[in-house]
């Protein structure tokens, strides 16, 4: 059997063409969520330098901690599985019986649906095969193809599981027989200097066929089924990469605090928007506020997370002003960006330069489904209110 991958890069007029050859058969699932307090990220202190060497290895070990979690996944889920690597990506899925999941409801509450009938739960996970991160910001174009050509589009879309994130959705079984999992992935990246407007990459893997039956899926546990004994310990590395990428960027911005809200953990970070993205960034300082003179630009970094795990939200669209003096500023809607140290929502705007200043921040509670009976979260927006900004940068 061959895994079939082809990938195309469109910018304005032109379209180059790669393609490739392989496969791995591995596989995934079977967990249970206990209670768990995430780590916090530690304050900014002279032990750890802004852009140190010592917190960019910090920062960057998320993706080996995402990826330590996928591979448990795949070796506790069964055998009706795919696991391949190729053209910038991991490309995983799991099959496994069909899911009930948590809707966003009105009212500020959860809507529990419950698994239809005569389904199974097709589960995918796109990593970045440099650091290893999840992807949750794609496009997926997901068919079924089975032994005689025909096509059943499955439905997926992003959402929330236990202990690691996912594509998933429950699509119809017409009948018991082997299919092939065809996977089209559609990722905006920002243009190179040598061309205008957005780059698209369109990534295929075909999986080989694999025989799917009720039978089969009846004896497999549910994707979101996880050991209460194993989701707090497998969570612990990515905790810890998480709360050290976070004072990584603390100590490299003017200021930085996190607090809750809720289902939330919302944090901030704000900075020289010159200086914000830079990951050497150590020499580039912002000086407080209070001593700016005229007008400057700055950008604000908005972190939210799950106060019970620790992981990140994505998903959201914030709303975030600064206000001081009597007037709002900016930034408004913030933007969900990919960043070598830390996916994050930023925004940039434009402040007079003295007085103190009061940041908030605004979302509504996501909108993908939480997959499981334990993942109830979410249900309300939050509102969030930094006072008193402390904008002197750490020397």
């Amino acid at each position: 059997m061959s895994q079939r991958f082809s990938s195309r890069w469109r910018i304005g007029s032109t379209s180059l063409r790669i393609g490739a050859a392989g496969i791995a058969l591995v596989l995934a699932l079977c967990l249970s969520a206990p209670f768990l307090f995430a780590q916090a990220p530690e304050a900014s202190s002279d032990s750890v330098q802004a852009g140190s060497p010592e917190a960019l290895q910090s920062a960057q070990s998320q993706g080996p901690a995402e990826k330590a979690a996928l591979d448990w996944i795949l070796a506790n889920s069964g055998p009706l599985k795919g696991d391949y690597s190729g053209g910038g990506f991991r490309v995983a899925y799991t099959v496994t019986p069909a899911e009930g999941w948590w809707d966003k409801a009105a009212g500020g509450s959860l809507l529990w649906r419950d698994a239809p009938p005569n389904s199974f739960h097709l589960r995918i996970f796109v990593m970045d095969s440099g650091d290893g991160r999840l992807q949750p910001d794609l496009r997926l174009h997901v068919t079924l193809i089975d032994a005689n050509g025909n096509r059943q589009v499955a439905p997926i879309d992003f959402g929330w599981y236990p202990l690691l994130n996912a594509y998933g959705g429950n699509v119809p079984l017409a009948a018991d027989g082997a299919y092939s999992v065809r996977i089209v992935i559609d990722s905006q990246l920002p243009a190179p200097p040598e061309h205008s407007g957005e780059r698209t990459r369109t990534t295929v893997v075909e999986f080989p066929a694999l025989a799917i039956s009720q039978e089969a899926i009846s004896h497999l546990a549910l994707a979101s089924y996880v050991a209460s004994t194993q989701e707090a310990e497998l969570l612990k590395p990515l905790n810890a990469a998480l709360s050290a990428a976070i004072t990584g960027l603390w100590q490299r911005s003017a200021s930085g605090l996190e607090k809750p809200a809720g289902d939330y953990f919302v944090g901030y970070a704000l900075d020289h928007s010159g200086a914000a993205l830079s990951v050497g960034g150590a020499k580039l300082r912002l000086k407080n506020l209070v001593e700016f003179g005229g007008k400057d630009d700055v950008r604000l970094t908005l972190l939210v997370r799950d106060s019970r795990t620790g992981r990140p939200i994505p998903g959201l669209r914030p709303q975030a002003s600064l206000a001081g003096g009597g007037k709002l500023y900016g930034p408004g809607d913030l933007t969900f960006v990919w960043h070598p140290l830390l996916a994050r929502y930023v925004g940039d705007t434009r402040v007079p330069g003295k007085g103190p200043y009061s940041l908030s921040v605004h979302f509504e509670a996501p909108g993908f489904r939480r997959w499981g009976r334990t993942s109830e979260r979410f249900a309300l927006p939050a509102d969030v209110t930094f006072d008193e900004l402390s904008l002197k940068a750490a020397k």
